[in-house]
């Protein structure tokens, strides 16, 4: 049944102009322009008090979501004058202090579901509008304070009187066809649907105004280009439209995704390189606004929006081809985040930060030997190995700025930020204590030095004097360490940076963090990789590390002194003299150099990494020079140095401890029967992939330890050289040389699956299986062999018994009986077939949703077949209800009660027949009818026409306009309407 929502025009001008206090005016879109008393341009909403008395909303609430008009309640006094108003800033903090309100919660203009609401202590609705974005720095407020007409502002009005507004932006441009790829040309008409303005656009990447070229025909390119536009109108009381752009890709097609970024200044950046502004080194950061379009391999737009560009990159800024940093601003009003799961390794799929980089100091062809490819790869190496670690994710891309082609690039995220902490590990803003180290170091979250915060260097140095300044043999002193600090994360970050032979770490790119809120994840420190492209014998030796060759010493990371300065060597040298660390970290290089340190797994990664951009280094090496032989070769030596680095490494550990290790030995496990063993961390071996070997020293403690199965026993040979519990699940061994380890299973006992359904489906059939009854089908049990199993077939009194049916077992003694047996032999699946009895029927139905206040109630069908009378019994929302006679067919229930109705009997005047069927009942709340006027709420009018705008709220499906003049009524949403010659007053 379909609801009419009247709009009583007499009504709706004084709905909100009743109330004490009033949404009066927001911002979600505060970039520059009004601080908080934290000097910070938070969000904002603005409380008019229209009383002639102050008003103080301790206790009130205010809230961003429908769904939880609580979500903050004032928490202490906060007095609105009389007459005026109060600002609340949206900025997360939830306190009152100072004077100064700040909610809970921060709003998100462009996420189109935000709303503000205001409530009283008694939580009665007092004011409430829905977020609408705005252009940067802009707000939406009434037109006057406590005006009941809404508009916008461009230079908002916070804690003083609404004067200077306008009535709207002019509608967007309408581009005919999509962004993407085109084959020889493409055509594109530009459309508004404001019928007085003029259209500007630009072909540039630059954004638009009233000085750009003005649209007068379809525009034709040949080329790849960024088309932007703007709608200006004639009224001046409408302002500049948003800004619609898009990239049109003219016989140019990729392999990969595509980041088509534009702007005025973005080129300034990136191409020439200014990263201050006016240039210098000291001067404010030039960070431009511009757009980026993100586009999958194909060509086709997932998402774009609009933001700030900043310079990445240190060394590699002095290229040509240079990196960026993207911040995607809500506060601009397109967009709040690039919405994609752009990396595999990640489901994470919305990203306010990325990094987009140019493979930086291994770039090619601008370093030499570089292979555009050993960044990524180290951090897709170590997310794919699972260390104890925080990576860049990467996504190969080809980037092009303004419309020019500009090279391979690889997409990043960023990982010193509150988003990807929060995400992850549950540690947002203010909850995280992060240190940088590059040349200097400094807290970047909180963002402050060098030299960084304070308390979070003091932190950091409690730990770090810990370790260093108390015997790590001690055990009560390594647990207490370990308790605060993650041991696993420096060695996985000790062990990756020596095996890729990093030579600009320590002292350069080295961050480590931990998480303060005690609900979330990683409270311990724990190390971030950042840039690792000086490896693999590449580039500059920053840290004067003993040796860059594939047959560096895995002990030289020890014989650093202290690089940078914050103690993460003699940490390192500290926690070895602890057995359990150096157990630990002697495994867990093992672990990984039989796994994904290993060089087939490494060489293997690698090519399928370079895969992915080979198709595409021909463009970018004729766009920055080189040739493809050259850059091939450098892959190859990076190839080698991979290969020749496994075989070093593994052996250069028994000669960096001569006194504690030896071998490495052969380890053999061997599994007898069904279970599952794991050697030392995650290698699980089982009776599939039995037996397993690799190589382990001696000196460590090599655990074992039963994962599954019913364990019998231990046997290791050769036997006589350890001394261990054979009959116990856990093993430790101190290798002595080769060694084999069995691990002996009972053997289970042999079982089989049977199957149960019922044939028809969806009666109230069940089955008593061994007297146990079974009601939901299909079912599966497990037997030994050589079970019995008895069947009785509990049947819907509609239905009657068929027969059994089975693949392979015998029912006994037939299976045209009900009450049957069958013994366990082979998997197998046992069907009951019914069939139905003739019957008379009940069937209701329905699903009728109305309002609150609606006065012809929502009807519910029962509809039967047989002989008049019938009599039924129904349940309303499992409720029985008094029993029906009636000699209608159908019989219709009608009712102003929301939920399920069901049949529960039903009879006609000879025998009880079936039911079947639902009806369901949706109750909404009655809509909240408004509107406005595109001039205004009253008109002295004589032929006069105006168009209606409409503010309601609700679940409103169609709409019923009555002007008041006796002329027709309108059944659109948006109407226009003449008025008659006739003066009067309509309000």
């Amino acid at each position: 049944m379909r609801k009419i929502f009247h709009l009583l025009l007499c009504v709706i001008c004084f709905q909100s102009v009743n109330a004490q206090l009033l949404i009066n005016e927001y911002s979600a879109a505060n970039y520059d322009s009004y601080q908080d008393n934290y000097l910070e341009y938070e969000d904002w909403v603005e409380i008019y008090n229209s009383t002639p008395n102050p008003i103080d909303i301790n206790g009130y609430f205010i809230t961003d979501k429908v769904s939880n008009p609580t979500k903050w309640q004032v928490p202490s006094s906060f007095i609105i004058p009389a007459n005026d108003v109060g600002i609340i800033f949206c900025s997360g903090r939830d306190e009152v202090s100072g004077g100064f309100a700040h909610a809970n919660f921060k709003i998100t203009q462009t996420k189109g579901n935000e709303v503000f609401m205001i409530s009283d202590a008694s939580q009665v609705l007092l004011d409430s509008i829905s977020v609408r974005p705005n252009l940067k720095s802009h707000s939406m407020g009434r037109e006057t304070n406590g005006s009941s007409t809404w508009a916008v502002f461009d230079n908002a009005t916070p804690s003083t009187a609404n004067v200077g507004s306008f009535q709207r932006y002019a509608y967007t441009p309408v581009f005919s066809i999509s962004s993407g790829y085109y084959s020889g040309s493409a055509q594109v008409i530009i459309t508004s649907a404001d019928p007085n303005v003029t259209i500007y656009y630009t072909t540039d990447g630059s954004e638009p105004d009233n000085t750009s070229a003005q649209y007068t025909t379809p525009i034709t390119f040949v080329q790849t280009t960024v088309l932007k536009a703007v709608a200006y109108s004639l009224n001046p009381n409408i302002l500049p439209s948003f800004i619609e752009y898009n990239t049109y890709f003219i016989d140019d097609t990729h392999t990969i995704p595509i980041l088509s970024v534009s702007g005025d200044s973005v080129a300034v950046l990136i191409e020439d390189g200014l990263q201050t502004i006016g240039g210098g080194w000291n001067g404010p950061p030039h960070e431009p606004q511009g757009t980026i379009e993100w586009f999958d391999k194909n060509g086709v737009l997932i998402d774009k929006g609009t933001g700030e560009f900043n310079k990445h990159g240190n060394d590699s800024w002095a290229y040509d081809q240079r990196g960026f940093d993207y911040i995607m601003r809500d506060q601009f009003g397109y967009n709040y985040a690039l919405k994609d799961k752009l990396f595999m390794t990640k489901d994470r799929d919305k990203f306010q930060r990325i990094i987009v980089k140019a493979a930086a100091n291994d770039n090619y062809p601008e370093t030499n030997g570089g292979a555009h490819i050993r960044d990524q790869y180290v951090h897709h190496l170590s997310q794919l190995a699972d260390l104890r670690m925080d990576e860049r994710s990467y996504q190969s891309c080809i980037v092009y700025l303004n419309g020019d082609y500009w090279g391979v690039y690889d997409l990043r995220e960023k990982a010193d930020d509150h988003d990807f902490t929060n995400y992850y590990y549950d540690q947002p803003s203010g909850q995280v204590d992060y240190l940088k180290t590059w040349g200097q170091t400094w807290s970047e979250l909180p963002k402050v030095g060098p030299p960084a915060a304070p308390a979070v260097m003091a932190n950091w140095n409690t730990i770090e004097n810990y370790i260093t300044s108390n015997p790590m043999n001690v055990q009560a002193n390594y647990n207490y360490a370990k308790g605060i600090f993650n041991t696993g994360s420096i060695i996985d970050y000790f062990l990756l940076n020596s095996y890729v032979v990093c030579s600009d770490w320590l002292n350069w790119n080295t961050a480590w963090w931990r998480g303060l809120n005690p609900t979330g994840d990683k409270k311990k420190w724990r190390y971030v990789l950042w840039d690792m492209d000086a490896t693999f014998d590449h580039y500059i030796n920053y840290t004067n590390v003993p040796s860059t060759s594939p047959t560096a010493d895995p002990c030289d990371p020890s014989s650093l002194n202290d690089p940078g300065g914050q103690g993460h060597v003699p940490i390192w040298n500290a926690l070895l003299n602890n057995d359990d660390f150096f157990d630990d970290y002697l495994n867990r290089w093992q672990d990984l150099a039989n796994g994904p340190l290993s060089c087939d797994y490494m060489v293997n990664l690698l090519d399928s990494m370079i895969a992915v951009i080979d198709p595409e280094m021909p463009g970018q090496i004729a766009k920055w020079g080189g040739n493809y032989a050259t850059w091939q070769s450098n892959v190859q030596d990076m190839r080698n140095f991979i290969l020749a680095r496994c075989d070093s490494m593994n052996a250069g550990f028994v000669p960096c401890y001569p006194t504690l290790l030896s071998g490495p030995y052969n380890v053999t496990v061997e599994i007898i029967g069904i279970g599952e063993v794991e050697m030392s961390n995650d290698n699980i071996i089982n009776e599939i992939n039995t037996p397993w070997t690799d190589q382990r020293f001696g000196g460590v403690i090599l655990p074992f330890e039963v994962k599954s199965g019913t364990f019998q026993n231990w046997e290791i040979i050769p036997s006589g050289v350890y001394v261990y519990d054979p009959l116990v699940d856990t093993l430790e061994l101190d290798l002595q040389g080769d060694v084999t380890v069995i691990a002996n299973f009972i053997p289970p006992t042999p079982t089989r699956d049977i199957v149960y359904k019922v044939e028809p489906a969806g009666t109230t059939t069940s089955i008593d299986v061994n007297g146990v009854n079974m009601n939901i089908f299909p079912t599966t049990v497990n037997y030994t062999i050589g079970d019995t199993v008895s069947v009785i077939p509990q049947i819907d009194p509609l239905w009657g018994f068929s027969y059994w049916e089975t693949d392979s077992v015998i029912m006994m003694p037939l299976n045209t009986n009900p009450t049957d047996s069958f013994y366990v032999d082979y998997h197998d699946t046992v069907v009951l077939h019914i069939y139905e009895l003739p019957t008379i029927k009940a069937f209701i139905s329905g699903n009728d949703t109305i309002c609150d206040n609606e006065e012809n109630p929502a009807e519910v069908s029962v509809s039967f077949s047989g002989i008049s009378p019938f009599t039924f019994v129904y349940k309303h929302n499992g409720i029985e209800q008094d029993p029906i006679p009636t000699d209608l067919n159908p019989y219709i229930i009608k009712t102003n009660e929301q939920g399920v109705y069901e049949l529960i009997s039903f009879s006609d005047a000879t025998e009880i027949g079936g039911i079947s069927g639902q009806a369901f009942v949706t109750v909404l709340p009655s809509p909240n009818a408004a509107f406005h006027l595109t001039d205004s709420d009253t008109l002295n009018i004589l032929d006069a026409t105006t168009e209606f705008i409409d503010d309601s709220e609700g679940n409103i499906v169609s709409w019923e306009w009555n002007f008041g003049d006796n002329t027709a009524y309108d059944y659109t949403e948006l109407p226009t309407h003449t008025f008659p010659e006739t003066p009067s007053v309509y309000t």
